[in-house]
């Protein structure tokens, strides 16, 4: 029988398995909990958000803030105009990918095509007769947006983002 040799730790290895040790014995967070920080799904969703939006040349974040009177009679300073990655980042955070379209017979899902269908959606919300978004566009085919996939993926939005 071979025996094993000793290994022996520097500190620094020493402090690392001690820190993934008491990781270990940490409180399970639910996904609802943990913050975008500690989320790598919602780094991962912004990292491709960013491809996607520079891809489509949307504009970035909101660049004039206006006083405004909301319902509970405070004022705030409320961005105006623009920000399409700013309401594509929000919507992005909030809503699970799941519930908007969802894998079956024969259909795929990919986050990268949601996060498309998502920015096609903000982009067509600001100008509707928005004509240079095309299903035939090479980087829209590649993700696998077609017209039903939007379709679904837009009403869903809508149902939800009315609630």
């Amino acid at each position: 029988m071979q025996r094993r040799k000793h290994v022996f730790l520097d500190d620094k290895a020493k402090a690392e398995r001690l820190e993934r040790k008491i990781i270990k014995y940490e409180r399970y967070k639910s996904h609802r909990e943990k913050t975008a920080e500690e989320d790598f799904r919602l780094k991962e969703k912004m990292a491709l958000l960013s491809i996607v939006a520079s891809n489509f040349m949307m504009t970035g974040h909101s660049p004039t803030r206006v006083i405004t009177k909301r319902e509970e009679g405070d004022e705030v300073l409320m961005p105006v105009g623009g920000g399409q990655k700013d309401r594509a980042r929000e919507i992005i955070s909030r809503i699970d990918f799941r519930k908007l379209y969802r894998g079956g017979k024969g259909r795929k899902t990919d986050p990268l095509m949601v996060i498309t269908a998502i920015c096609m959606y903000v982009m067509r919300q600001d100008n509707p007769r928005r004509g240079d978004i095309r299903y035939s566009n090479d980087f829209i085919r590649k993700a696998g947006v077609t017209k039903q996939v939007y379709d679904n993926i837009s009403q869903n939005l809508d149902s939800y983002l009315e609630t």
